[in-house]
């Protein structure tokens, strides 16, 4: 997806928290909201908006947020379980794509100094490599919740 710039403003990720707790929830809410009805342009842009005015604590919120949606549709694409724990492969040249599947797995597995590691790579490499690794979760999550969706339109496996 692409990252917008806004001109002349202020990127929060540089100087301290700049949301805080109470905008924030909005905001998030307005990004799964937008997520689960399968709307990933409008998502983006409110994931802009968190990236541009918030700092590294409020987009890690969200990266979790995300994360906590996309663990709450795995029992419908694994009805039978799926193991000790998730693992999504990716293509192992798309950073993005893999941040996004290795924080998701961090994640299920409830590792959060992992899913804080990796968060803080994608942080510091920059804003535009953090705002596309945070798409490609979004992205991710978006396709889990398609899949679910298909599959419960097809009816149960046997």
């Amino acid at each position: 997806m692409p990252v917008r710039r806004r001109r002349g403003g202020h990127r929060g990720s540089a100087g301290g928290a700049v949301i805080g707790p109470a905008a924030l929830a909005p905001l998030i809410e307005d990004v799964l909201r937008h997520l689960l009805d399968g709307d990933l342009g409008r998502a983006a842009v409110v994931l802009d908006d968190i990236t541009c005015r918030g700092d590294a604590a409020d987009v890690f919120g969200l990266c979790c947020a995300v994360a906590d949606t996309g663990r709450a549709v795995l029992p419908v694409l694994y009805p039978h379980g799926y193991g000790p724990g998730l693992v999504v492969d990716v293509p192992a040249d798309d950073a993005h794509r893999l941040f996004a599947a290795r924080f998701l797995t961090a994640y299920d597995h409830g590792d959060v100094p992992m899913a804080s590691a990796l968060y803080a790579v994608a942080h510091t490499a920059g804003d535009r490599a953090r705002t596309e690794s945070v798409c490609a979760l979004l992205a991710l999550v978006s396709s889990f919740y398609r899949r679910a969706a298909l599959s419960s339109q097809e009816g149960p496996r046997t």
